[in-house]
Order: C-alpha cells, then structure tokens, then sequence
C-alpha cells in the first residue's frame, strides 16, 4: 500500500497480488482506477485519464460544447466521427474528439476554407462595394476575379480571400482613403515648412508628393516632400545638409597636426580634410606614407611599413625554440633562423648532407630529401632526358633516376606519345635539378614559355617547347654544355 500511496493512489480493497487489477481512487483526479502493482513499481502512471490513455465521456463531451457543438449521441472514441450540431450556425457536423481537443476547428462550413456557394460569393463582393464581371465558377478564394468598382467605375480584380480579411475591393478608392486620412491641414502643412526654413512656392500637393519651395538659408529651389520633414534633424535643403555634414565633420587642423606627430608622422603638406590622402613621413622607418586623417581617427597606426613590421615580430617565432625542433626532426641548423617559410641550411644527423628544409615543412612531419623512401632520388645517380612528339611537334626536357626502377617517369611519358631523343647521365640527382634548373632559367629569359597545357600532357607539361623555336638538338647541346665537368654515371637504356 505504501507504493500505491507514494504513486497517488488510495486503495479501495485489500491487496489482491502484483499482477491483477487493484481497485483504487487517483488522489490527484478522484476517479477509480483498477492499476497493476508490477506496473506501478515499473514506474507506469496509475491513472489511464491523467495519463491521456483514456477519455472520460462527460469531459469529452464538455470538450465538445467548449467549443460550440452540441453532441447527439454518446462519445464513441478519440478518432471516431461524433454526431453533432453547430450551435452558431445550426449545421450537423460529424467531428472527431482528438481534433477538437487538438484546437481544431468544429464546423467545416463556418471555416475559411468551406466551399463558397455562388450566391454567397456575388454577395460578398457587392458588400464590397464591387459587382463581379463573370461567374463565380472555378475561381476560388485566392483567385483574381474581374469585378467593377460601383464607386468610381474602376476595372479591377480583387480575390474574395483578400476580401473577407478586411481588405478592400478597390485600389483606386483604398488610395484615395489612404491618402484623405494622411492628408494635413493646407495651413498646418505651410506653417510646418516654413519652421523647416522652407517657403513654399505651390499649393501643397499632399504629405507623399513632392512640393516645390526656397530655402530661406541659401535661396536654392528644392521639392521635399511634407512626410520626410516630420522627426527630421537635418536640413531639409539638401545643400544645407551636405554644408551641415562638412563642419561636422570638420577637424581643427593644428590638432589633426598634433594627433598625427603623436603617432610618429610628420606632415609633409597642409591638412585637407578627413578623407584625403596626407602626405606624410614615419619617424619609425623614414619613409613616405599617406594615410587619411579619418584612418587615424579609427585607430590606425599610419604607417603600413612599421605595421607589418610589428606584425611579423607578434608572430616571429622564438630562434631557440625552432631550433629545438629542427634537432628533434634530426637536422642541425648551420646558420641563424629567420623565418618559418625560409629555407634553413641544416645538415642532417642520419646521412650527414646539407639540405634546406623550411621550418613549417619539418613541423608538419617532411624530413631529408635524401633519405625520402619515396619520389625522386637526389642522392642517387640519375639522367637528364629530351623527349619529342611529332604530333604536338613539341619538346620536352626531364630529370630521371638513372637506375631502371626509377624510369617510370620515361613510361609515363611513352603513354602520352612522346619519343627519347636524348640523355645525359649525372652523379646525382641535385645534380640533374641544377642542370635542368638552369636550361629553364635560360629558356625563359629568352622569351620562351610553355608551350603544352596541363590538358595535353597532366605532369610535365611546364617544361615543354615549341619545337620550331626550341630543337632537340638545341636542348641537347645545353644538357652537354651544363653538365661538363660532372663525372657521368653508367647509362641504361631507355
């Protein structure tokens, strides 16, 4: 019992076992319940009616004439339709109780959306004082039905929705309406521009439509409009505001002088005002700088030289710290650090060379070119290739591995239609880099560009030449020309 009690509920028998009904009072509600004890200890609501399970008939019923209908016979269940009558409009509706308790509405015919007969629709619109031009037939409530207006004569085609949400049937007429209730007094409407500094020139036109007047400050001819005067802080003249902007904001220009040496600028010209460059020299850095005054007034410092200057030093990165982690990485630096995204000449511990990683690559994870598993070896021998095709009538100078597992780049080359022409074997692989570094350099300050898109050839296509303007043989004899003095490794086939 003291579970059923602690649950809000007041045993009427004794108790008959865990699972079979046990007849009991909601205290909450006073309605007799039969719950289950298992249920209860299960953590169930002992009480079907406050728990939404179950409808009590007479609430329901209550329900129902809450909301104007009047049953005609008993509740017959939640989704069920229930026999009643529309008490407002004295109709028989069948509604259903879940909707009328959800906010639904009771009486299909008195909603928005109930079907229009002609006859009540022609009525509707002559109350609006418009006489409908066709038939009610198919058209709807949100539909434009042609109508005359029976004031004015005006063509129109107003919607019977809009209509019965108070709307009116005529423009014409609803702007008339609107404007007559907007509309000043003459006199009050003359004595309101003339406070404003206006005089007016024309009998006034109404508060929405441009009148024509003189201003009595600087004699212009302007044409306000009465509406845009009421609250206003400006001048109504548009000459006297744009005046009345200037010296507002107009500054003093031995204070602007003083505000801009304060800053470390020397002016190099008289002040002209906010908006306009000033020529300037930074004491910081000595040179030439021409911030505007309106600028300075928001905060910045003048000079874009010493800001990016002091930007760089928020961001430089500590030399004792990068060099911390280039020797966790296994490089040794051999010279001062400078920036992140500068190569840094470091030797590294696990093959002994010299290579000049960034800072930034070594901390997202890059390590020794000469070591890499993967890619181009620059440690090992290698070639430097010419390759042709006919068809494109193009050229194209390469770096390869000299051993036969690293000739893939040839293969890839041979898919894509291009022939060997020449190569020249070198010791190393930084050794092929340099070479063809250099024959590119040249090239390109001889005026020749690329002659292939990355459409024609995906990987390469940036050392390809217009063979008409750059032979193979002329390719050839630079390779030969840039690699004198190397001691050439053993060649293998193409």
């Amino acid at each position: 019992m003291e579970i059923m009690r602690e649950a809000g509920l007041e045993p009427l028998v004794p108790y008959p076992g865990t699972g079979v009904p046990w007849k009991s009072v909601h205290t909450a509600c006073g309605r007799e319940v039969t719950p289950r004890l298992g249920n209860i200890r299960k953590g169930q609501f002992g009480c079907l009616y406050c728990a939404g399970r179950f409808v009590d008939p007479e609430a329901a019923a209550e329900v129902m004439r809450a909301a104007g209908l009047r049953p005609l016979e008993p509740y017959p269940g939640s989704d069920r339709k229930w026999r009643c009558v529309h008490e407002p409009c004295g109709r028989e509706v069948t509604p259903r109780y879940v909707r009328i308790n959800g906010g639904g509405g009771p009486c299909r015919f008195c909603s928005r959306s109930a079907p229009v007969t002609a006859e009540q629709a022609v009525a509707e619109m002559r109350a609006a004082g418009m006489e409908p031009q066709t038939p009610w037939e198919n058209i709807g409530l949100d539909s434009k039905w042609p109508a005359v207006c029976m004031r004015c004569g005006t063509l129109g085609a107003p919607r019977l929705g809009s209509i019965r949400r108070g709307q009116g049937g005529c423009m014409k007429c609803g702007r008339q309406q609107a404007n007559a209730s907007m509309r000043h007094d003459e006199q009050l409407a003359i004595a309101a521009m003339r406070t404003a500094g206006l005089e007016p020139l024309e009998p006034y036109p109404g508060t929405a439509l441009p009148w024509k007047c003189r201003c009595s400050r600087c004699g212009s001819i302007v044409s306000p409009r009465l509406g845009s005067l009421t609250g206003a802080t400006r001048p109504s003249c548009r000459r006297c505001a744009n005046r009345a902007t200037a010296e507002g904001q107009r500054h003093d220009a031995a204070e602007a002088e003083e505000r801009m040496r304060g800053l470390g600028l020397v002016p190099q010209e008289a002040y002209r005002g906010v908006k306009y460059p000033w020529r300037c020299r930074c004491e910081g850095c000595g040179g030439v700088t021409s911030p505007t005054y309106g600028s300075i007034l928001a905060g910045q410092s003048g000079c874009r030289r010493c800001a990016d200057v002091r930007a760089g030093a928020a961001r430089r990165e500590d030399p004792r710290r990068a060099a911390e982690d280039m020797r966790a990485a296994g490089f040794e630096p051999l010279e001062p650090y400078q920036t992140c995204m500068t190569p840094w000449r470091s030797r590294h511990s696990v093959c002994g060379r010299i290579s000049t990683p960034t800072l930034s690559k070594v901390r997202s994870g890059r390590g020794c070119r000469y070591c890499a598993r993967h890619g181009f070896d620059r440690a090992a021998s290698a070639r430097v290739y010419v390759v042709v095709h006919p068809g494109h009538k193009a050229v194209k100078i390469g770096v390869a591995g000299l051993m036969q597992g690293y000739n893939d780049r040839i293969a890839h080359h041979r898919r894509f239609g291009w022939m060997p022409y020449f190569e020249q074997a070198v010791p190393t692989g930084d050794d092929a880099l340099r070479v063809e570094q250099n024959i590119l350099r040249r090239l390109r300050s001889d005026g020749h560009g690329p002659f292939l898109t990355a459409k024609e050839l995906p990987n390469g296509w940036s050392e390809t030449f217009d063979a008409t303007a750059v032979s193979a043989q002329r390719l050839q004899q630079m390779i030969m020309s840039e690699t004198e003095g190397l001691v050439p490794a053993e060649l293998t086939l193409f």
